[in-house]
């Protein structure tokens, strides 16, 4: 007992003469270490490809982390609607040289701009101008109440045009040179050809559970939904922990504190009575914390990404996937990225069940599965029902028709937009086992109508001609 005493006091009394910095440090590491056994066990539950993140403090990196296949720390990712906040940082940059005022019209820089008169840049930077979720370049206008937040991608589209415009060259030119180039963000790229020079890793698409290999797509046209400004800037994990790092060490030339402040807390609320609020590029949560958080996330057709921000604890995190799947990975994703900071500030993480990725596509294709059997089963039966059709009555049998092979498959089509509020044409991009199970079972049910149709028609001919031929032949046997 003697010598355990003994040994106690000598922790004891080591630890008093131990800076504070490093009791500090050697606490953080193990919440780190905590974060990185998290990321190894979430990422390979959520079944994603490969995952790249990072955690950041004023000074350095204290963490990076790759799992999965093809990335390092300098590999980029497409970003998706991370790319906000750097299109929302080249305005203020731009603010503060007075060649933007956020609250002029739109048509002092664009004048040719539908609406210009009546939106102002600040709407665009906080999404209140009353532009359309879904509308892009050639297409938008005044379709919501102005004032109110809803987010849309042509607005930071039309934000990117604006900084061309009041800059000169061209918004690709503009964040390469003033925030890329600053910042030594040397993996980092607006363009389709600089990003795959920087080795830009390819992406996927979940078909059914399964995580595809495909190109990443990108715009080059003006009809496309997002803008490069919107959502098409790449960047490695690294690149992004020196980003995030500028906003922590108060702008670093690159932005003013005051720019800075704008971009976090001038915010609109999203939505009434919810804690959360959209400034320039950036939502601030007041809650689950007890601390201001502020956060941005993207999604493209390959991959997803988001960035989090605790100002007062001085911490930036990353987080990039090369997976899109919209019904269960992004949600996912999304739970694993708020973890992070909750591991960080002492909670539990959401943790990923072993088999919930699994189990979840299995629901959904099982009711793939069932729309496309509805669709097929006709089919298997027309024959059937051709023959217990034939004496029914024509009425009963088109109001059938129309029902099965002309309400339900316009129903399927107008599925996404009804229960989603999304085009067909967005699922195509970002849901396509939906969008290939919606058009096939609609074309099928079409088809199945034609068939049936076809044959009513004929049919009747053919029953004409064979009352026509009965008539004859019993008006001659009564001439004999």
């Amino acid at each position: 007992m003697k010598k355990l005493a003994v040994f106690l006091a000598a922790i004891l009394l080591f630890a008093a003469f131990l800076p504070a910095e490093r009791i500090t440090a050697c606490a953080e590491s193990g919440v780190y270490a905590l974060v990185d056994d998290y990321l190894d066990r979430a990422a390979k539950r959520a079944h994603v490809s490969a995952l790249s993140a990072v955690i950041v403090d004023r000074n350095g990196v204290l963490l990076e982390k790759q799992v999965g296949r093809g990335a390092t720390a300098d590999t980029p990712f497409l970003l998706g609607s991370v790319s906000k906040s750097f299109t929302a940082a080249c305005v203020m940059q731009l603010v503060e040289q007075g060649k933007i005022e956020p609250n002029a019209p739109v048509s002092r820089y664009l004048p040719d701009a539908r609406d210009g008169d009546r939106i102002t840049v600040r709407q665009l930077l906080n999404h209140t101008g009353g532009l359309g979720e879904h509308q892009n370049l050639t297409n938008y206008k005044i379709v919501n109440e102005q004032g109110k937040h809803v987010y849309a991608n042509v607005n930071y589209a039309l934000l990117g045009q604006i900084v061309a415009q009041a800059s000169g060259s061209s918004y690709e030119t503009y964040v390469t040179q003033n925030v890329f180039r600053p910042l030594g963000m040397a993996h980092s790229a607006a363009t389709q050809e600089e990003s795959e020079a920087n080795g830009l890793i390819a992406g996927h698409r979940n078909f059914f559970g399964f995580p595809v290999p495909s190109k990443p797509f990108y715009p080059d046209d003006e009809h496309d939904w997002i803008s490069i400004a919107a959502g098409y800037l790449t960047a490695s994990v690294a690149d992004l922990g020196r980003y995030l790092q500028m906003y922590l060490r108060g702008g670093e030339g690159v932005l003013a504190p005051s720019s800075i402040d704008a971009m976090f807390y001038d915010g609109v609320p999203i939505e009434a009575d919810v804690p959360y609020s959209y400034g320039f590029g950036w939502t601030l949560f007041n809650e689950p914390f007890e601390e201001p958080v502020l956060r941005h996330s993207g999604m493209v057709e390959t991959g997803m990404s988001c960035v989090y921000l605790l100002p007062e604890r001085g911490i930036g995190i990353a987080l990039l996937v090369n997976t899109n799947d919209y019904f269960v990975t992004s949600d996912l994703m999304d739970r694993i990225g708020w973890s992070i900071p909750l591991l960080l500030t002492g909670r539990e993480p959401d943790e990923i069940g072993q088999n919930e990725y699994v189990l979840r596509h299995l629901g959904y294709d099982a009711v793939y599965l069932a729309v496309f059997l509805c669709a097929v089963l006709p089919f298997f039966f027309m024959k059937r029902y051709l023959r217990t059709q034939a004496g029914a009555w024509l009425a009963v049998r088109i109001v059938l028709v129309i029902l099965l092979h002309v309400a339900a498959p316009v129903f399927l089509l107008l599925l996404p937009r009804l229960f989603f509020a999304t085009p067909l044409w967005v699922a195509e991009a970002f849901v396509p086992d939906l969008w290939f199970t919606d058009v096939l079972s609609a074309a099928l049910l079409f088809a199945g109508g034609v068939y049936k149709v076809a044959f009513m028609l004929l049919g009747s001919t053919l029953q004409s001609y064979c009352d026509r031929d009965s008539s004859t032949a019993r008006s001659a046997l009564r001439s004999e």
